[in-house]
């Protein structure tokens, strides 16, 4: 589909990923009905809205073309999972004291339900470094294995952080 590419600003960042389709078990025989899914990831609740009524365009004018019936379920599950500046920049510097801060050379399109909290609250969503190595398979993979390593290190950042804030505390 060209969405993305023919429908978004070239500006706005954007990813649509058709990650299933399903219809029928035969090879002799139509099937009575088939079902494509997928994701969209964006950062802007105005494009959501523009990528979501593209779908629905484009659906209603292919079963109109083929005559037949087409129904979209756009479902938003997560929103985008944008940090707090001032919080972002908080957990860098406590991860500054044991050498972990490194911010990432761009946003990612990670649907996480910490999403949701930080829309309530200020906060920071921070990636551990978990990886052990370029054989590692990645989160959402089947062969995935978390890293017990790494329990460590967010236990280091987390006091860091309390830390943090008690200096501050103190200080005012």
């Amino acid at each position: 589909m060209s969405i993305v590419s023919r429908r978004v600003s070239p500006t706005a960042s954007a990813v649509l990923s058709v990650t299933q389709i399903e219809g029928g078990n035969s090879h002799n025989v139509l099937p009575a009905a088939a079902r494509i899914v997928g994701t969209v990831r964006t950062f802007d609740p105005a494009v959501q809205d523009r990528i979501e009524e593209s779908l629905r365009q484009i659906v209603e004018g292919v079963a109109m073309a083929s005559g037949t019936r087409a129904t979209v379920t756009y479902t938003r599950y997560y929103p985008a999972t944008i940090n707090d500046p001032e919080a972002a920049a908080e957990a860098l510097n406590a991860a500054a004291s044991f050498t972990l801060a490194e911010t990432a050379p761009e946003p990612a399109f990670t649907s996480e339900d910490f999403a949701f909290m930080l829309q309530a609250c200020k906060g920071a969503y921070l990636w551990l470094g978990q990886g052990r190595g370029d054989d590692d398979a990645p989160l959402h993979h089947p062969n995935y294995d978390f890293n017990d390593n790494v329990l460590a290190t967010g236990i280091r950042l987390h006091t860091a952080l309390v830390e943090q804030h008690l200096s501050l505390a103190r200080a005012v």
